[in-house]
């Protein structure tokens, strides 16, 4: 008898399963879509509304819970369902425009070396060939993404295989700073291929690719910094951050100083200073090779760097009474 009512139970379940999967496939996906959406919608509304009404006494905290749910279901189930058009329009032009957005940056990311949409530092042959970069690399002061241009490493190369002495050592040096910022952990040298045909330099393609990337350009080269700002291009220079972190030096300080060769004025003397600032001395050509006492007089800024004028310090000071 039961296993009759369990079958009977079961054919009957099957029965209902098939009338109503042949009732919902014959519903299209949109309808049924947008009404599934106004359920979620209505119970979640429901649900929020409700947990101050369950907690009433009695049957009223039982019934009301219930009613609220079904009536917010039916509300918003109404309101998809009639709206179904307008609604499936927007969602369809709002995953339209993620979905650009998203092919977009996965475009950018390709077309930009080291799989980022901007940045990075551009280094050109004079930076290389200088090799105090890869100093900045190893002290942390410079970190991130280092573009190398293909055409500022076949200029490299040629350098590096010149019959002139003094440009071969140079080429050879900047191949081997190339190396060693290959190893360092602080940075990412990458190699990229674009070229600029139209362009007649090298500095000219550099600025370009500069500005393709987005990225600062870290140079020595005093011509190529003054075009590449004047192209509103971000330029590093390392001799001027090198003038930047040099002691300051104001006029009537002291100072000891090893005068080492003759001015090009008469009388003058020349010292330099530990980091190779140029020091004149007035009236030190009598005391070169020998170290004194000098009190800072003026102190110019040149292209070059800071030059120093100073006179020693007995001197100085008879002046001082003097005047």
């Amino acid at each position: 008898m039961i296993w009759q009512i369990l079958i009977g139970a079961l054919l009957l379940f099957l029965v209902v399963y098939v009338v109503i999967a042949k009732k919902i496939s014959m519903i299209p996906s949109s309808v049924f879509v947008m009404t599934l959406l106004g359920v979620i919608v209505g119970l979640s509304i429901g649900t929020l509304v409700s947990l101050p009404l369950a907690k009433m006494s009695g049957v009223w905290g039982v019934w009301l819970p219930l009613l609220v749910n079904i009536f917010t279901v039916a509300l918003t189930t109404t309101f998809f369902y009639n709206q179904r058009e307008k609604i499936g329009a927007s969602l369809t032009q709002f995953f339209s425009l993620m979905d650009t957005l998203v092919k977009e940056t996965k475009k950018l990311r390709r077309d930009t070396p080291g799989g980022l949409v901007e940045g990075g530092i551009v280094l050109d042959t004079s930076v290389i060939i200088d090799g105090r970069i890869a100093d900045l690399v190893k002290i942390g002061f410079v970190s991130g993404k280092l573009i190398l241009p293909r055409f500022v490493l076949d200029e490299l190369q040629l350098v590096a295989d010149s019959e002139e002495a003094i440009r071969r050592n140079k080429g050879r040096r900047g191949l081997e700073v190339l190396d060693e910022l290959r190893h360092e952990r602080n940075v990412r040298l990458d190699v990229v291929d674009d070229d600029f045909i139209t362009e007649p330099d090298v500095d000219s393609k550099i600025i370009r690719l500069s500005k393709k990337y987005h990225a600062r350009l870290m140079t020595v080269d005093y011509n190529l910094n003054r075009v590449a700002r004047i192209q509103n291009v971000v330029v590093l220079n390392i001799n001027e951050l090198n003038n930047a972190l040099r002691p300051v030096v104001l006029p009537g300080e002291a100072m000891k100083l090893r005068v080492i060769q003759s001015g090009k004025d008469v009388g003058q003397g020349v010292g330099y200073l530990d980091d190779g600032t140029m020091v004149v001395v007035e009236g030190g050509d009598r005391s070169i090779g020998q170290e004194i006492e000098v009190v800072v007089t003026r102190v110019f800024q040149t292209v070059a760097g800071k030059m120093i004028f100073t006179m020693p310090k007995d001197k100085y000071q008879e002046r001082r009474r003097v005047i």
